[in-house]
């Protein structure tokens, strides 16, 4: 009797092993860490739609999102399509060019912010891992994943579902999406001038002017007090500011100055208005 007793044990403990079942993960596509470069593509049946290209060097990021039309957002279809972002700690940037502009519009690119999670994941083989489950995001998919050290080095799938775009906008297609890790031991360029538009938006005008506003490339705005006192309380701030001042035409009626520092430069233009007041125009010139 106990023999049987303990032949029972053990064919319950071989049937509850038989039944368990497989462990299954869902992975989020990551940042890069420190000297890495991820890239994902997403593409459907008219070609690749979507690329996220970032790259970091342990202080610097450059993140490079381009988008076909039909899946840009405003704020990229104004970048023409492609936009290149320069990120250090909190400070992040638009780079155009060899300058830097203010990028308050950008929303956080992040292949995982895109795709969303991937989940249902299991072994196949060493390092790798397959899925079927589209969970919640996808309506179905099947994907295959390679993973080192538990890190994702590489995702490939497809399917039906849908993406999140960068401006909370959401596409639904059948899709094809592609996700690289890779090694990045180079420096990621680091951009440190300012654009001059970017310098124009952020530039000092005298206390207490008003409807302060960007217009055809100047910065435009309004004082209460003639351009006398205006220009009197005015020289002295963009003088501490390191700004030098060459006065083009001076006049009870109209102040002009023509401002440099560094490699920028900027005409100041004050000038009367029919009711005794000042209206500020700050445009740039060649230093």
């Amino acid at each position: 009797m106990k023999t049987m007793y303990v032949f029972f044990l053990i064919s319950l403990c071989v049937l509850c092993a038989c039944a368990s079942p497989t462990q299954i993960t869902s992975y989020t596509l990551p940042d890069p860490a420190a000297h890495e470069q991820t890239t994902l593509a997403v593409r459907t049946s008219a070609g690749l739609v979507l690329q996220l290209v970032t790259a970091f060097d342990g202080a610097t990021t450059r993140t490079t999102l381009s988008a076909s039309p039909d899946y840009a957002p405003a704020w990229l279809a104004a970048n023409g399509g492609t936009v290149t972002i320069q990120t250090i700690g909190e400070q992040s940037a638009i780079v155009t060019g060899d300058c830097l502009q203010t990028a308050t519009v950008i929303p956080t690119l992040s292949a995982g912010g895109i795709v969303g999670p991937q989940p249902g994941y299991a072994v196949i083989a060493d390092g790798a891992t397959q899925s079927t489950d589209g969970g919640t995001l996808w309506q179905g998919y099947s994907g295959t994943a390679e993973i080192r050290a538990g890190r994702i080095i590489a995702l490939d799938a497809q399917g039906m579902g849908r993406i999140l775009l960068p401006d909370n906008t959401i596409r639904t297609d059948a899709y094809t999406w592609s996700y690289r890790r890779i090694t990045w031991p180079d420096p990621v360029p680091r951009i440190t001038k300012p654009c001059a538009l970017t310098m124009l938006e952020t530039f000092t005008l005298p206390e207490a002017v008003t409807t302060r506003r960007m217009y055809g490339g100047a910065l435009l705005a309004e004082h209460a007090d003639a351009p006398t006192g205006v220009g009197a309380a005015y020289a002295p701030i963009l003088r501490a500011e390191g700004w030098r001042i060459d006065s083009i035409s001076q006049t009870p009626a109209l102040i002009v100055w023509r401002v440099t520092r560094g490699a920028f430069g900027y005409q100041v233009v004050l000038s009367t208005t029919a009711t005794g007041t000042t209206d500020i125009t700050v445009y740039e010139s060649e230093p």
